[in-house]
């Protein structure tokens, strides 16, 4: 029986089974860095974000780890939660649509829908809770700034 739990913790450690890890195996800054620096990098290029369903298992699977390790990761060296992560490079990708765009189109809610957020209420909500507006101010303070 002490066998099989060790088994099952190595696994788990390897990150071929998802479960909780030993305590007493920290994570590695150094390994913690290379594996975002790497997770940043497949967010950019695939646009990983834009999806609303991307949930973090699924992220873990794709940069060949499990989840809990992820997401201490995360927390370790952004010192944020996954979903504060994931939406941070929502809102660049938001914001950067809205300031392309020489006119009102498209709409707020095409804009959060192409970003990857889940629905037009929560897209409103982390931006206020970024920006201190709404995206539709944002967007009118752009237009004003930059094309009048």
């Amino acid at each position: 029986m002490k066998l099989k739990r060790n088994i099952l913790r190595l696994l788990i450690l390897a990150g071929l089974l998802e479960g909780k890890p030993a305590l007493s195996k920290p994570v590695g800054k150094m390994h913690a860095e290379e594996l975002m620096i790497r997770l940043d990098r497949m967010l950019i290029t695939n646009r990983l974000f834009t999806s609303p369903s991307l949930t973090i298992r699924k992220l873990a699977r794709e940069a060949g780890t499990n989840r809990t390790y992820l997401s201490r990761c995360i927390r370790i060296i952004k010192r944020v939660n996954y979903c504060d992560y994931i939406n941070s490079y929502r809102l660049d990708y938001a914001v950067e649509i809205i300031e392309s765009s020489h006119s009102r189109k498209p709409g707020l809610a095409e804009i959060s829908e192409l970003a990857g957020f889940p629905n037009h209420r929560s897209f409103t909500k982390c931006f206020i809770s970024r920006y201190g507006k709404t995206p539709s101010e944002f967007r009118r303070e752009h237009l004003r700034r930059n094309f009048c």
